[in-house]
């Protein structure tokens, strides 16, 4: 029996697994790559022409009528609440919700690995 391509199909049954783990790991290569091509991709088509960063002109013209705005007064606050308390500083991230999704990936990716073993275990 022949495969696509020309090439025979192995008969022994290591064969079998070999070429099917070559397979596996050329389609991991591919989506890596793709998925490499991608991130590349999409922010290198994000950028603006670089001849209208300064100079543009629009055809629309809008007439904004004149306004008055009051500003209120800006005071110094007082000496005590200017020294901070010597924590860090609030990025505003949850650092909490990054940790627990860590770590549940941690845990599935161990439970996966484990799985996977007992599966190469019982075939052999």
């Amino acid at each position: 029996m022949f495969a696509l391509g020309g090439e025979s199909l192995p008969t022994h049954p290591e064969q079998g697994k070999r070429v099917l783990m070559e397979r596996r790991y050329l389609v991991l290569g591919l989506i890596v790559a793709l998925t490499t091509l991608g991130v590349a991709a999409f922010p290198a088509a994000a950028y603006a022409t670089p001849t209208c960063y300064t100079g543009c002109t629009t055809t629309t013209s809008i007439s904004i009528p004149p306004t008055t705005v009051v500003v209120p007064a800006v005071t110094a606050p007082p000496a005590s609440e200017a020294s901070g308390s010597g924590g860090l500083a609030l990025t505003g991230a949850d650092v909490e919700a990054m940790v627990v999704v860590g770590a549940g990936a941690v845990v599935l990716g161990a439970l996966m690995v484990r799985r996977s073993r007992r599966r190469h275990r019982a075939e052999t």
